[in-house]
């Protein structure tokens, strides 16, 4: 009989275990306040991944393309001062790998970690009339991203909200040496198929 019992109790976990394999699809929409001197700006992304238990491994794809202005003074132009604004457009491609706390309901907090590779594009031209031609630099770095967030349950799937933490460095001619690190909150959809 304690045999029984105990076929009984791995074969339950077995399914519970399975039950918890999904492969999963999320949306996310959100603002980046980044930590360079860039103003904030919408921010938004895609992630699928699978979950397995507390672990879920994800791909997460986002955009977002922040600006900054200023002025610099030349005497080699007319009225010796000219404005300019800058562009940062960037693309986050980041593997992670999730711990879902998946005892704790109904709200279930989870945390990351993984590579980001960031694809950026530097624009800068001149806000009054045409003293020069705009500047435009591509770069490919890697750095780091942090994901830090809460899932609750809602209809079929789950409302998230997250935070992203990320570093990593930019060296372009325009920018000079820069950091990419950012902070993103957004909130979103996640779906276990």
């Amino acid at each position: 009989m304690p045999r029984m019992m105990l076929a009984i109790a791995v074969l339950t976990c077995a399914r519970t275990a399975a039950a918890d394999d999904a492969w999963l699809a999320s949306a996310k929409l959100g603002g980046i306040v980044p930590l360079d001197g860039l103003w904030p700006f919408v921010a938004g992304g895609v992630e699928l991944g699978y979950a397995h238990g507390e672990l879920a491994f994800v791909v997460d794809l986002d955009y977002t393309q922040p600006t900054t202005t200023g002025s610099e003074t030349d005497p080699r132009v007319a009225g010796g001062t000219y404005s300019w604004t800058l562009t940062e457009q960037e693309l986050g491609i980041m593997p992670a790998v999730i711990y879902r706390f998946t005892e704790m309901t109904p709200v279930t907090p989870y945390g990351g970690v993984g590579p980001r590779l960031l694809l950026a594009r530097s624009t800068v031209h001149d806000n009054g009339a045409p003293m020069f031609v705009a500047t435009r630099e591509q770069s490919t770095r890697i750095g780091i991203g942090v994901p830090i967030g809460v899932e609750l349950p809602l209809g079929p799937g789950r409302a998230i909200a997250e935070l992203l933490l990320q570093y990593g460095t930019l060296n372009h001619v325009v920018t000079g040496e820069a950091t990419t690190g950012a902070i993103t909150a957004s909130v979103g959809y996640r779906m276990f198929l």
